[in-house]
């Protein structure tokens, strides 16, 4: 296919599925704010579902996705919904897999086929990152303005010997606890560096006004998951980063900062981690027994599992903690079993590869400046973190594994195609030079396809 058909191709994928991928932002805004608990007619006439039924139909019925072949990491997410199908004889709680496992898991997985099938060009890339920022940062500015103007907090934790601390979590309207809030600020903190920071001098100068922010909304958490995680990722962007020194002296000066103006439960609570003297180092143990605990419960039914969307279920009955795990690898043992296991990591080890291949082609093609470029950094980093949020929290029918996944499917395909024009545009060049031409990287991106 010549270089003009390709394009023409595009263009017409991207025609035939405008409206859907218009509806998709809406339903994006609609789930991180939660419109149909802010606006009670939303709740009414169940909006989110007739957003989700609307996408899914203009999908399919799109002429540029029929016969279109499954992914392999989309086969994994298929294989993972069939296998919760098949087994459902022989769960212990069938009832629970159908009603409330079955439907999380797809309102979570959505996000993959949706994010797949409709991000097919830069311009929507960048729309959806831009909405995807905006809703999320609002979600932690929110419960932050409430916190300062009414006092609210939303939660709090026991300190041992009859003392509670306040803990910020989400917005009345927004359900998430504070662990939960603390890793909406670690998930939007590397896409504010990496590709709001670099948009324009003022554009940065707003993310130097939002990172004190940001750490300040996380403290309020006490969320030593969060803490940890932003660890990570400073740490990520410390390794790509050619300033090393100048991050190490801002970093820690940032640290003596924030630690001197800490409360004295604040400074415990982190402390915490690390030592076995501060106050609260008995639930951080209790933390790593509780790892322990919820792969006891998995290994009751080690192979098949107790059923999609049991944790909770298996955790009290088998170790009478009424509790869903929040560790993922054992809430995904806890349910779909060793085999179900095995499903999940090799869909995870398909997202690595998109996102490492996409990164590879992006380094020896793309100029540090260019968009996909900076959303391949962001995305990388993103992922090194919520590795580590994976020992913290639950995630199989969370959204985050799938809307990601979808995305490092459509960088991939964003960076392949960008080169591939490129190529064929210098290639074009030399023909009317009068030169013979090559195709070194065309043969390149076939072998990172392979």
């Amino acid at each position: 296919m010549n270089e003009s058909a390709v394009i023409n191709n595009n263009l017409i994928k991207d025609k035939d599925t405008v409206l859907a991928y218009r509806l998709y932002l809406l339903y994006l805004i609609s789930f991180f704010l939660h419109l149909p608990s802010r606006i009670s007619f939303l709740g009414i006439i169940r909006f989110d579902f007739i957003l989700v039924g609307l996408i899914t139909f203009f999908i399919f019925s799109s002429k540029t996705t029929k016969g279109s072949r499954l992914d392999s990491a989309s086969r994994y997410i298929l294989a993972i919904f069939i296998y919760s199908v098949i087994t459902l004889p022989i769960v212990e709680w069938p009832g629970s897999v159908i009603n409330n496992g079955m439907v999380l898991f797809i309102k979570g997985a959505i996000f993959y086929f949706f994010t797949v099938n409709l991000i097919t060009n830069e311009g929507r890339l960048k729309k959806l990152i831009f909405v995807f920022i905006v809703c999320n940062l609002f979600r932690v500015i929110e419960p932050l303005v409430l916190h300062i103007t009414t006092g609210y907090w939303g939660s709090r934790t026991y300190l041992g010997q009859g003392d509670f601390a306040a803990r910020l979590s989400g917005a009345p309207s927004d359900i998430i606890n504070p662990n939960g809030l603390a890793f909406v600020i670690a998930t939007i903190t590397p896409f504010l560096h990496y590709v709001v920071a670099s948009i324009s001098k003022k554009a940065f100068f707003i993310y130097l006004l939002l990172v004190p922010v940001l750490l300040y909304a996380m403290l309020l958490t006490l969320s030593r998951s969060g803490i940890l995680a932003l660890g990570i990722i400073a740490l990520g962007i410390w390794i790509k980063s050619k300033h090393k020194f100048s991050l190490i002296v801002i970093g820690l000066a940032g640290l003596l900062v924030i630690f001197l103006n800490m409360t004295d439960v604040e400074k415990d609570r982190y402390l915490s981690i690390v030592s076995e003297d501060a106050r609260q180092s008995a639930s951080a143990d209790g933390r790593i027994d509780a790892w322990w605990n919820d792969f006891g419960v998995a290994m009751h039914r080690p192979i098949i599992g107790h059923g999609l969307g049991t944790s909770r279920e298996a955790n009290w009955n088998v170790a009478g903690k009424d509790q869903i795990s929040h560790i993922l690898w054992a809430e995904i043992w806890q349910e779909i079993g060793l085999i179900g296991l095995v499903l999940f990591i090799l869909y995870l080890r398909e997202m690595i590869r998109n996102f490492r291949k996409a990164g590879k082609l992006i380094r020896q093609n793309l100029r540090k400046d260019d968009f996909l470029f900076r959303a391949c950094e962001a995305m990388q980093v993103w992922l090194l973190m919520n590795l580590l949020f994976s020992l913290a929290s639950y995630g199989l029918k969370s959204y985050e594994w799938y809307f990601f996944g979808g995305l490092s499917v459509a960088l991939l395909n964003m960076v392949t195609k960008k080169i591939e024009s490129s190529e064929d545009a210098v290639s074009d060049r030399k023909k009317k030079a009068g030169h013979s031409s090559n195709y070194p990287l065309a043969s390149r991106l076939k072998e990172y396809h392979r």
